[in-house]
């Protein structure tokens, strides 16, 4: 496990700059320049803890764990696919189109393909506990690869599309950011926060809180515009 151990260490250290820049871009004016250099610094420090979990999936195979690299590896591609829709809805707001290319059908296929795998192999998963978690994960993967399904088939169906589509992402950084953080760094404290369904039940209740996040962002940012101009004003004058 040494590895898996040392990688571990790493991710932790990685996922508290991803934390504070994830809290740091959710504070910052949006729209603003401290908005777009704090969200860089979280793309970034994401990219560096995702590299990192794939290490952790290699040192899980060479434990003999190898149907637990499999979710893993699973897990740290739902947050792939969310950190480049936040980045790309960004960058192509001007062309959903190009937005959705083929890096995105390939990622939505790519996901949706290894959510329906993970569904066929939740009796493989041992516990209860960990077949219940894997179960919720892969509806996760579902819903979201048929999102981006969606958003496929209708391109642009409104003009705030490219918006819809960062807060849906970052609704789903928030869920992984924090259960991540709750897992490996609160877990090293309190060692009760690794029993089968405790950590079960927090994964499950950060998704939750990813939902109820999207739900509410929605309803804050892409509102009646008599009520959402406000909240728009520094993501209108980013688009000017």
């Amino acid at each position: 496990m040494e590895l898996f151990e040392t990688a571990r260490a790493v991710h932790i250290a990685t996922g508290t700059v991803v934390l504070a820049s994830f809290w740091g871009a959710a504070y910052a004016t949006k729209g603003s320049p401290q908005h777009r250099v704090i969200g860089r610094v979280y793309v970034i420090a994401m990219a560096i803890l995702l590299s990192i979990t794939l290490v952790m999936a290699a040192g899980m195979v060479q434990s003999g764990m190898g149907m637990r690299a499999v979710f893993n590896v699973y897990v740290t591609f739902i947050s792939v696919a969310s950190v480049w829709m936040a980045w790309r809805s960004i960058v192509d707001k001007g062309d959903v189109d190009r937005y959705r290319g083929w890096s995105y059908k390939v990622i939505c296929a790519v996901l949706g393909g290894y959510a329906i795998f993970l569904m066929t192999v939740i009796p493989k998963m041992g516990s209860p506990a960990r077949m219940a978690m894997v179960f919720a994960f892969a509806t996760l993967g579902l819903v979201t690869a048929g999102a981006m399904a969606w958003r496929i088939v209708r391109g642009a169906d409104h003009p705030r599309w490219w918006l819809s589509e960062h807060l849906t992402a970052m609704a789903l950084n928030f869920g992984a950011t924090h259960a991540s953080f709750s897992i490996l760094a609160l877990g090293a404290i309190f060692p009760a926060l690794k029993e089968p369904w405790t950590r079960t039940a927090i994964l499950a209740g950060w998704m939750l809180a990813a939902l109820a996040v999207r739900v509410w962002a929605g309803r804050r940012f892409l509102g009646r515009a008599d009520r959402g101009k406000p909240a728009l004003a520094g993501l209108s004058r980013a688009e000017s």
